[in-house]
């Protein structure tokens, strides 16, 4: 009755309902209604090819907003259950979906709820946002954060920057509190990785830390500190990676990344310099040792 009062006119559903239909339409003939026109699809399978059910994961839209997945990118996902669009283009606006969407295009067999493509989905439109657009949208994710002391110092401009650094690296909107942690956890003698240390041994690293440190004399613009690291590089007469490589170390501990620029405005210079002196301390100690 409710289907009829709210002038439903497709009734799209799991074939397991198939045994259903003829009861239904007997209902609806003894009522006098109009019969809507039935579609029955394929189940939806999970990673393990049997049905859909809680063991699989989220089971509510709310779960996926809390666990960092776009609308957009949900929609756009749930579409491609069963449906294929025209041409090869997968990533559809939810007004071009519903333009293109007819049974015709929809698999007779059983679509697999693959987690994989619902997570590169997701980054794909989270990479489509600008960075003002998906700063707000991450802000949610940041409470309880464990440098919440040091995300609060930040300007308005350099949380920007933050969002710009770690943007292309985020799966989900959750992933920002693992990614902003490790731009801020401080920088101890533990944090070196083992790659990171052969790469600060070798001997033209002190020139080029020392170089950077007397003048770096401003750290909040992201350009003048690309122009800084070119000007180091020409003036050593080294290759773009023998300064870059070290500087990165030195400064994170790791030799992979945001963008290194945008890491040193996010810090700012007193932050930058003290990684600095933190790392020719190190240097200087293993070398007495």
């Amino acid at each position: 009755i409710d289907d009829y009062l709210m002038e439903i006119t497709h009734v799209i559903r799991a074939e397991e309902h198939l045994s259903n239909t003829p009861r239904q339409m007997l209902i609806y003939d003894a009522l006098g209604f109009e019969l809507p026109q039935f579609a029955h699809i394929s189940l939806i399978l999970g990673s393990d090819k049997l049905k859909m059910s809680k063991r699989h994961g989220a089971t509510s839209v709310l779960q996926y907003r809390e666990n960092g997945y776009l609308p957009e990118a949900l929609f756009n996902f749930l579409s491609l259950l069963g449906w294929s669009p025209e041409g090869e283009n997968e990533i559809l606006p939810a007004q071009e979906i519903i333009q293109q969407f007819s049974l015709k295009r929809v698999s007779k067999s059983p679509a697999v709820f693959d987690v994989d493509k619902l997570n590169w989905l997701n980054s794909q439109y989270i990479k489509k946002l600008s960075p003002s657009e998906l700063a707000p949208l991450l802000k949610p994710f940041l409470q309880d954060f464990p440098y919440q002391e040091e995300l609060n110092r930040l300007t308005e401009e350099q949380y920007l920057l933050l969002v710009s650094a770690v943007q292309e690296r985020l799966v989900s909107l959750k992933d920002i509190k693992e990614e902003a942690a490790a731009i801020f956890a401080p920088l101890g003698d533990d944090s070196y990785e083992e790659e990171a240390r052969k790469v600060l041994s070798q001997p033209a690293v002190i020139p080029v830390l020392q170089a950077f440190k007397e003048q770096l004399t401003a750290a909040d613009d992201v350009e003048a500190n690309k122009q800084l690291i070119k000007r180091i590089t020409k003036e050593n007469q080294l290759k773009p990676k023998e300064v870059f490589m070290p500087l990165r170390c030195a400064l994170s501990g790791v030799t992979h990344g945001p963008e290194l620029p945008f890491l040193i405005s996010i810090w700012g210079r007193e932050e930058t310099i003290k990684r600095i002196d933190h790392t020719l301390d190190m240097i200087e100690t293993a070398v007495e040792g």
